[in-house]
C-alpha cells in the first residue's frame, strides 16, 4: 500500500515539474497536421491590464492566425517586483514587458545576462525616431521592441465653460495666464489641483517646465548646467505665483486626485493638468472635454516626453524558443500591431503611420515637439545615495504649492542635492 501511494506521489511530482518547466520557458505540442506548435509564455503589465487588454487580445489573435505554429499564453503577471524576482531566480517567461531606459532596471537585467539581444533577428527600426531606439538599447544592442506610443501631461478643459466666458484655447503662455485670470475673476477655479497626492500634483510642473524651460532642462540633462538657470527659476516661480493668485483648488494641500478630477468633471473647475493615459476618464464623465498643451512664450507647444512601455517587450536569454520569441517581438514592433493597439485603446502614437483612434486622441497628439521631461532630468542626476526625484516629489513641489518656498529657493534645494550627488 505504501509503495502504491509513493508511486502515485512520484508520478504526480514528475508531472507537476514537467508542467512548471513548460510554463516557465515555453513548450512544444503537436498540431492537428503533425506540425510542432510552440507555446510562448508572455507576461503583460499587470497594472495596466484594464487599459491594454482589448489591444493585446486582438494583437494576439492576429499574430496566432498569421503564425499558426506559435501559440501565445498571455498572462497579466508582470509587476516590477515579480520580474525582479524572476530575473534573480532565473524563472523569467519567454517574453515580458520592460520599461527601457525610463529606469535603470533594463540595464541591470542586461548586465545580469537575463535578456536576449535582438539585433540578429531582423527587427525593422527604420520607422522609429532616435529616442525610441535608444529607449530599448544597452551598449549598442537592442533588447526590446521600441516604443511607438507616448505618455505625457497636458491641460484638459471644459469647452462649455470656455464658451460661456468667451475664452479660446491659448496660443501663447501669456494668453494662458489671461485665461486663468478671467476664470478667477468669474468665480471659477481655473485649475483643479490634487495637491495632496505625491504624483498627481507633479503633472502641472512637468507641463509648465516643458513650456517655459525646455532648453534649460535639456542642458542639465546633458551635464551642461544646473538648476540655477534663470529659466528654471522662472518655471518654479510660476508654480508659486499660480498658487498665490488662487489659480489652483482652494486648500490645495488637502485635495486628492479623485477630488480634483470630480471638481473638474462637475464643472467646479475649468481645467485640470493630467496625463494622456487618463483621457478616457474625462471622456466618459464630461461630454465636452477639450485638450491642449501649454504653449510657451513663443507659442510652441512642447509635450513632456515620456515614451510608453505599453508595447515594449523583451525576451528571456534562457527561452527555449528564441526565434519564436523574437518573431512575436517583431510583430509588436510592426505598424500592423501598433495600429490595432491604437484603435482598440486610444493610445497616443509617436509615429506618423499610426492613425489616432479619434478626434480626442488627435488633440493629445497635437504638439509641436517632444520636450525633456523634468522627472527624466531628476532621475538622470540622482544617485543611490541622493535621489533628487524624491526631494522634488516630497519636499520641493508641496512647498511651492503651499507658498512655503519661492522658485529661487526651490532651485537652491535641488542644486544643493545635485552637488552632493556628484
Amino acid at each position: 500500500m505504501k509503495r502504491k501511494i509513493g508511486s502515485v506521489f512520484l508520478t504526480m511530482a514528475v508531472t507537476a515539474a514537467m508542467t512548471l518547466t513548460g510554463c516557465a520557458n515555453g513548450s512544444n505540442s503537436e498540431g492537428a497536421n503533425g506540425s510542432k506548435t510552440v507555446t510562448l509564455k508572455v507576461w503583460g503589465e499587470q497594472g495596466n491590464q484594464s487599459t491594454n487588454e482589448k489591444g493585446f487580445k486582438k494583437i494576439n489573435e492576429v499574430f496566432m492566425k498569421e503564425h499558426p505554429e506559435i501559440k501565445i499564453d498571455y498572462q497579466y503577471s508582470g509587476k516590477q517586483e515579480t520580474i525582479d524576482t524572476a530575473v534573480k531566480s532565473n524563472s523569467l517567461p519567454d517574453v515580458f514587458y520592460v520599461q527601457g531606459n525610463k529606469t535603470p532596471k533594463m540595464k541591470l537585467y542586461v548586465e545580469s545576462g537575463a535578456l536576449l539581444p535582438l539585433n540578429d533577428y531582423g527587427l525593422d527600426t527604420s520607422r522609429y525616431p532616435k529616442e525610441a531606439i535608444e529607449y530599448g538599447t544597452v551598449d549598442g544592442k537592442l533588447y526590446t521592441s521600441p516604443p511607438s506610443f507616448m505618455d505625457s501631461q497636458l491641460m484638459y478643459y471644459n469647452k462649455d465653460i470656455f464658451k460661456k466666458y468667451g475664452l479660446e484655447v491659448p496660443k501663447t503662455f501669456d494668453e494662458f495666464v489671461k485665461v486663468a485670470d478671467t476664470l478667477k475673476a468669474k468665480g471659477i477655479t481655473p485649475i483643479a489641483m490634487p495637491g495632496k497626492d505625491t504624483w498627481s500634483r507633479l503633472w502641472i510642473a512637468f507641463s509648465l517646465l516643458s513650456a517655459l524651460d525646455d532648453a534649460a532642462l535639456e542642458r542639465i540633462n546633458n551635464g551642461q548646467g544646473d538648476f540655477s538657470d534663470p529659466e528654471i527659476v522662472k518655471g518654479f516661480q510660476t508654480i508659486r505665483d499660480f498658487a498665490d493668485k488662487g489659480y489652483f483648488s482652494q486648500d490645495v494641500g488637502s485635495v486628492d486626485t479623485a477630488g480634483a478630477q470630480l471638481a473638474f468633471t462637475n464643472g467646479k473647475a475649468a481645467m485640470i493638468s493630467d496625463g494622456t493615459w487618463n483621457n478616457t476618464v474625462y471622456e466618459s464623465s464630461l461630454s465636452n472635454v477639450g485638450r491642449f498643451y501649454i504653449p510657451g512664450t513663443d507659442g510652441k507647444k512642447i509635450a513632456p516626453q515620456s515614451l510608453s512601455n505599453s508595447m515594449t517587450y523583451a525576451a528571456s536569454a534562457n527561452t527555449k524558443h528564441p526565434k519564436e520569441a523574437a518573431e512575436y517581438i517583431k510583430f509588436l514592433a510592426s505598424q500592423e500591431a501598433q495600429q490595432i493597439f491604437a484603435t482598440e485603446t486610444g493610445a497616443v502614437p509617436i509615429i506618423n503611420d499610426i492613425k489616432p483612434k479619434d478626434e480626442g486622441v488627435k488633440e493629445l497628439a497635437a504638439y509641436d515637439a517632444l520636450g525633456t521631461n523634468l522627472y527624466t532630468v531628476l532621475t538622470n542626476v540622482s544617485t543611490d545615495q541622493v535621489k533628487l526625484t524624491d526631494i522634488f516629489l516630497e519636499d520641493v513641489m508641496p512647498k511651492l504649492l503651499t507658498g512655503k518656498i519661492t522658485g529661487q529657493q526651490a532651485t537652491e534645494v535641488l542644486n544643493n542635492a545635485l552637488v552632493k550627488a556628484k
